[in-house]
């Protein structure tokens, strides 16, 4: 029983994709969507699973919010003051206190309080992978304790320059104090129960990335929108060469749009499923 209803359904999905018909214009200006069947979903979320676990949607990784701020490095998880903030995987603490006198951002104090652990992990690309959690409350470990995933490790904050209390939480790859080592979160842990992750490389008609752009998912009855990376030096995952991410979309059928372009691209997501799609500006 339980197999007749996967098939069902997967038929489902795929017909509300063939409903919604790909427009000839998108046919020209994107890739066909590829399921990733093996992400790298190493690390768990940092919170435990009453807090709010979805990034802020409107400062995502690679953004600026119109220069409003420092191009993200990270994603925020804004949750209260004293939130635990949990280790995601399995390590030994680099460091733990305050960045006042150690400089691991753009500037002494940017962070404020914060936790990097050096993980029992070796990315795909070669280089140890890091973790770091900022703008904590307080920290409740010390450099080069052992942890365990799960770990309460400090608690959520406002220190730093941080805007209102938030976890700020980055993936470091090869160099712990390297502000520019950084990678994508979204593409490290696996997607909120009953929703997909979408990964994207949108492009200029020239074949350039498009920087700064924000690309919608919509659908009869929701819309979901992020930012494609505002910068070329942001850091991307070398397989991937990707520019943006949506991570937490509800499974269904989308259209992934750009306001005042042509650009109508149909996309489906199952529960659990890591989508990469390739669109071109027309």
């Amino acid at each position: 029983m339980r197999m007749f209803r996967k098939i069902f359904l997967a038929l489902l999905m795929a017909a509300g994709c063939a409903l919604l018909g790909a427009p000839a214009q998108a046919q020209d200006s994107a890739s066909t969507p590829i399921v990733l069947e093996n992400p790298h979903y190493w690390l768990a979320r940092p919170l435990k699973k009453a807090a709010s676990l979805s990034a802020a949607v409107g400062y995502p990784y690679g953004w600026h919010r119109n220069h409003q701020s420092p191009i993200h490095h990270g994603v925020d998880f804004v949750n209260p003051q004293g939130t635990p903030v949990l280790a995601a995987a399995d390590g030994t603490v680099y460091y733990a206190g305050s960045d006042q006198e150690r400089l691991f951002g753009e500037r002494a104090n940017f962070y404020g309080n914060l936790v990097i652990i050096q993980h029992n992990l070796e990315a795909p690309e070669g280089g140890r992978i890091f973790t770091l959690y900022g703008h904590l409350s307080y920290v409740a470990v010390q450099s080069g304790e052992r942890v365990r995933q799960g770990d309460r490790i400090g608690a959520v904050g406002a220190t730093g320059i941080a805007l209102g209390n938030h976890l700020h939480f980055e993936v470091r790859i090869g160099a712990a104090e390297s502000y520019f080592a950084v990678r994508n979160p979204e593409l490290w842990y696996a997607p909120l129960p009953g929703t997909g992750t979408l990964i994207g490389r949108l492009l200029n008609a020239d074949g350039s990335k498009a920087l700064g752009i924000r690309v919608t998912l919509a659908a009869p009855k929701r819309a979901l929108y992020t930012f494609t990376y505002a910068d070329p030096s942001v850091p991307r995952d070398p397989a991937l060469d990707e520019n943006f991410t949506l991570a937490d979309a509800p499974a269904g059928c989308y259209r992934l749009r750009v306001r005042g372009t042509a650009l109508d691209v149909p996309v489906c997501l199952r529960a659990g499923q890591t989508v990469f799609v390739e669109a071109r500006l027309p």
